[in-house]
């Protein structure tokens, strides 16, 4: 089996001339591999894989990591993290509008997300696109200066969004329980990360949970992340994809930002929405053994 591979619309690659309903061939599974990590984004549309088999993709990419909003994961998987509009008894089955800011998955916690793997279960009529911007090439095209102020700066990061701290507000983080605010931690990653595979440099978690930066005072670390930030998101940096129903994709979130679409309530199935999504750490297993086998 060969892949095909079609740019995607600024940047990230769709993938076709793939069957996810069965186990990939080591040679195909690790050409997926390479793209992702060359291009940062994938899709493949059209699939049709059972609960069993999504969960054994996405360890392809990484160790899967139970996420944080526990009270939203999938009731018979702690790994899956529901987004969805859906609303059962009154109370969303899903992340509903917490995700709709420019964010990377889980830097807020040490380590952090290394993918995101995502799955379409359900489709609004009209759509409900992800965002998504390339933070490969917004450091590239940063000044030489620039990259010299920042390339050895640490970031503190904490649950939330530096950008909107309300609660209520459809812009701000997922509300969180007591017990989860009880268990938030500051923890701190490189303002640039090199990435592991490629060794290509990127901006980090210049929006959403990034609060400080170590050794500089709070207003010039604002500035500095809110300047960053601007030039992060800029529109020749994005592309856009709606995950319909069957669609399979990941993101890498080394050298991605994303934000969601906000959404009214479901009032029945054709304005409902909901993805499957696992959070992985580390490297894919097959890169791992090729690396522990080289002299």
């Amino acid at each position: 089996m060969r892949i095909s591979t079609k740019p995607l619309p600024g940047f990230g690659m769709e993938i076709t001339g793939v069957d996810l309903s069965e186990p990939l061939e080591p040679e195909v599974m690790g050409e997926i591999l390479r793209v992702f990590h060359v291009h940062g984004l994938i899709v493949i549309p059209g699939q049709e894989m059972t609960f069993d088999r999504y969960d054994a993709l996405t360890k392809e990419f990484g160790a899967q990591k139970p996420h944080f909003l526990d009270h939203l994961r999938h009731e018979n998987h702690p790994a899956i993290l529901n987004l969805s509009n859906i609303f059962e008894d009154g109370r969303p089955i899903g992340v509903y509008e917490g995700a709709a800011f420019w964010h990377t998955d889980v830097a807020y916690q040490d380590p952090p997300n290394s993918s995101t793997v995502v799955y379409g279960r359900q489709w609004p009529d009209g759509g409900c696109p992800t965002y998504f911007a390339d933070q490969m090439t917004a450091y590239d095209d940063l000044p030489v200066k620039m990259k010299d102020t920042i390339d050895n700066l640490s970031v503190l990061h904490h649950y939330g969004n530096r950008a909107d701290m309300n609660e209520e507000s459809s812009t701000s983080a997922e509300k969180l329980t007591l017990d989860q605010k009880d268990r938030v931690e500051n923890v701190y990653h490189p303002l640039v990360k090199r990435h592991p595979v490629t060794g290509r440099k990127a901006l980090y978690g210049v929006c959403g949970s990034s609060f400080g930066i170590v050794g500089m005072p709070d207003d010039e670390a604002f500035d500095l992340l809110d300047e960053l930030a601007a030039h992060a998101i800029k529109p020749e940096y994005v592309t856009e994809y709606d995950f319909r129903v069957g669609d399979a994709g990941a993101w890498d979130t080394f050298s991605t930002l994303h934000k969601a679409t906000v959404l009214q309530p479901a009032t029945g199935s054709r304005d409902s929405r909901l993805l499957w999504r696992i959070s992985v750490t580390g490297l894919p297993p097959m890169i791992e053994r090729e690396r522990a086998a080289s002299p």
